[in-house]
């Protein structure tokens, strides 16, 4: 072996070995606390915030538009405040419950004025003279409290201010409002006025030269600035004794103001929506796939599938350092992001291992074989990953709640991936064959020469899968409304109190025994108060009372008793619904124009239609099963569309490949060449992604089991419109540029390196 290339080796292994030993760095010492967790893994805050009786709207439809308007404003205050996952919805015709991941009782005490804050801003000049003692303030003008000693209150004095009654201007003027440090290095919140707010400023400092312009907020004055001249640029800065997070939380909420008092009604600790018990499974069943995927790996690949399995072990531990290193939180929508990516870096070794063996069968040594190996399948590899990691950033980028969680961490696992199977698995296996001399890498395998006739059967395979396709269809529209469970339509809530801590599994009993659908379980203590813990159900409308009959028949040393009953808001709102719509239809735009300009129309729109297919398929045969929409089912047809497109990308590559070398073939003959060739790849990976799935299925429980269901459905479907959906479109896309094959003609004979119809 060259010199050269013992280099490029060792630069691959050390590069894998600094990776690994960064990610131990960051994981150790390893506790439940290392990566944070979201609602459903740890629990956290409930805070449910109420509109002032006095400030909520008689009439209905006005008060539902305020709860909107709160609830999206509460939405945006959250969120810039870096929790991660929140759960926030409506309670009622006059509450707003909010659900912060990690955030506990003992914690930051100032959260949840921060978050409730009113944020009204008014501009109001200040009297000349401070109203002292007994005196009243002058006609015209009140005394309000200071928040921090400023311009407009005494050195040593009462800390009010006398300020005009009537505003200068209001809130409704500023356009942004961010955190900054002057000169002197104080942190100040600079304002920035709409246009029309800056004609009006500047107006108001030009016939009050020489007064003092208070700057109130939530009728205290934080600040008071002399007017020395015209202000005309259209900002202005609100000063005071800032910390650097009280300036940000303040921008915050002026960014997002309120028109009207939020009080709090209720706060308590919440557990996990996945009670202990389910992850419990869930973490055995994870186990038992891993293992399973692994065994897997080693009978089918010897040698080269122990390397697949150290392979798989760094991939998680990079994507799980990463997520510690920029504080992502953990939910079961990233984690269902984090088994596709393991599943992308599995793939990605079968497609190298398979191209290796073809080198072999041509007579080349092992060594040549593992560097045309990996040549030859870069491009498979890399447009897979490619078209992935720009669906991530887009969901990243533009999604928001789980889809945005499942987008971020999709982007860390395929970068991940690429450097696991690309780095790691090529400097591993030259290790092995070149510094060891081990050229048992894999067992013995007998090359199939046969070309199935794929192409040869794609008008029945179509008709299948249209009437596939219209039967999830026709099942959705038979189900209606009832169709959605209650992340899409809300439904009731029951707080229970109980004398014995029920069982979570037999909770969950109760609701099939019932047959009301989907409910979703979790204990809550209350932070104020006697601080007693309870059961909080979760409900579709209507099914609380059947729920509950069934529940004191299977627990009756319980003595349930309800404290509380109220109807919920939809945990997904509209606003949520319609961004997660716009984000996945801007990855499958661009899915599609990158395939478009990688491949052909033909490969982009077969892509698509077999995206769309899955989709269909998939969640009309969930319904079928028995089941509703929920969050967990958006993580799963995520996964399913990333399976889906990464198996047809494959077979796409190798139509292109094979087109390339023989342009001359028809093409019927070229494409059933291309996926006879890449079947064993196609069939390895969605047998090993299947046994994670159906491991999941089988061992799990709760959502887990629901959520593995709908992934096992769609790579069962996925690998069906690979293979009988994707490529007969292009086919016919693409069937005038070539001449067509007549049927009795698809017959294939092996000549060297060469394969004609």
């Amino acid at each position: 072996m060259a010199r050269g290339n013992h280099r490029a080796t060792w630069f691959r292994l050390f590069a894998s070995l600094g990776v690994f030993l960064w990610a131990m760095a960051v994981l150790f010492p390893w506790n439940g606390d290392v990566i944070r967790r979201g609602l459903d893994l740890r629990g956290g805050m409930a805070v449910t915030l109420e509109i002032a009786k006095e400030s909520l709207a008689d009439n209905g439809a006005e008060r539902k538009n305020q709860l909107k308007k709160a609830e999206e404003i509460m939405r945006k205050r959250v969120d810039a405040l870096g929790i991660s996952e929140p759960l926030i919805r409506i309670r009622g015709d006059s509450q707003i419950e909010i659900q912060l991941a990690g955030v506990f009782a003992g914690g930051d005490s100032n959260l949840v004025d921060v978050i409730k804050k009113p944020a009204k801003l008014e501009f109001r000049l200040l009297h000349n003279e401070q109203a002292a003692g007994g005196n009243s303030p002058p006609l015209g003008y009140e005394l309000i409290p200071c928040e921090s000693q400023g311009e407009g209150a005494e050195e040593m004095g009462p800390k009010f201010a006398t300020v005009r009654r009537i505003s200068e201007l209001g809130g409704g003027a500023i356009k942004r409002a961010g955190a900054t440090v002057n000169s002197y290095g104080a942190n100040e919140v600079s304002l920035e006025f709409t246009g029309e707010g800056a004609k009006k400023f500047e107006q108001i400092t030009r016939r009050n030269v020489g007064k003092q312009l208070g700057i109130v907020l939530d009728g205290k004055l934080y600040s008071a600035p002399l007017i020395s001249s015209v202000i005309s640029d259209g900002k202005a800065v609100i000063s005071g004794h800032f910390t650097r997070k009280g300036a940000t939380d303040l921008a915050n909420v002026l960014n997002n103001p309120l028109e009207f008092e939020l009080r709090v009604a209720e706060m308590h600790e919440l557990g996990p929506s996945l009670a202990d018990e389910v992850q419990r499974h869930a973490v055995n069943a994870a186990i038992i796939g891993s293992l399973l995927v692994m065994l897997f790996m080693v009978l089918c690949s010897a040698v080269a599938g122990l390397v697949t399995v150290l392979s798989i072990v760094l991939n998680v531990l990079i994507i799980l350092g990463i997520l510690v290193t920029i504080g992502a939180t953990m939910t079961l929508p990233a984690i269902a992001a984090l088994v596709l990516t393991i599943g992308m870096g599995v793939d990605a070794n079968i497609i190298i291992f398979a191209r290796m063996r073809e080198e072999m069968f041509r007579g080349k040594s092992m060594h040549d074989a593992i560097g045309q190996g990996f040549k030859m399948s870069f491009s498979s590899i890399l447009d897979a990953n490619l078209t992935s990691l720009l669906s991530a950033i887009i969901l990243a980028f533009y999604g928001v709640g789980p889809i945005r969680g499942f987008g971020i961490i999709l982007a860390i696992g395929v970068l991940s991936s690429l450097f696991c199977s690309i780095v790691f698995t090529r400097g591993f296996l030259e290790l092995i064959v070149d510094v060891f001399h081990c050229d048992f890498l894999f067992f013995p395998y007998k090359r199939r020469k046969k070309i199935i006739n794929f192409m040869g059967i794609k008008w029945p395979c179509a008709a299948l899968a249209s009437a596939a396709v219209a039967m999830g269809i026709l099942a959705m529209a038979i189900g209606g409304k009832d169709v959605c469970g209650i992340d899409f339509r809300g439904g009731e809530e029951y707080v229970l109190s109980y004398d014995e801590k029920p069982p979570m599994e037999t909770i969950f009993r109760a609701a099939e025994m019932a047959a009301i659908g989907e409910i979703i379980p979790s204990f809550q203590r209350s932070i104020k108060g006697d601080g007693c813990e309870e059961l909080k159900l979760q409900v579709a409308a209507g099914k609380g009372i059947a729920l509950l009959s069934q529940l004191n028949q299977l627990l009756p040393q319980c003595h349930f008793s309800v404290q509380r009953q109220t109807s919920i808001g939809a945990s997904l709102s509209a606003e949520l619904r319609k961004n997660a719509a716009i984000s996945i239809a801007m990855s499958l735009l661009a899915m599609l124009i990158y395939l478009t300009v990688r491949f052909r129309i033909g490969f982009a729109v077969g892509a698509i239609v077999a995206i769309l297919h899955d989709i269909l398929v998939t969640a009309g045969v969930y319904v079928l099963l028995g089941h509703q929409w929920s969050a967990p089912l958006i993580a799963a047809i995520l996964m399913v569309i990333g399976y889906s497109v990464n198996d047809t990308i494959v077979i796409f590559d190798r139509i292109r490949e094979e087109l390339t070398r023989h342009p001359e073939r028809k093409l019927h003959g070229t494409i059933n060449d291309a996926i006879s060739k890449t079947l064993s790849r196609t069939l390895l990976t969605s047998l090993s992604t299947f046994l994670a799935a159906i491991s999941l299925w089988i061992f799990g429980a709760g959502v887990i089991r629901d959520f593995s269901a709908i992934f096992s459905i769609g790579i069962l479907v996925g690998t069906f419109s690979s293979i009988f959906i994707a490529s007969p479109i292009f086919y016919w896309f693409h069937r005038k540029e070539h001449v067509d094959v007549d049927k009795k003609s698809l017959h294939f004979e092996e000549n060297g390196d060469h394969i004609s119809p």
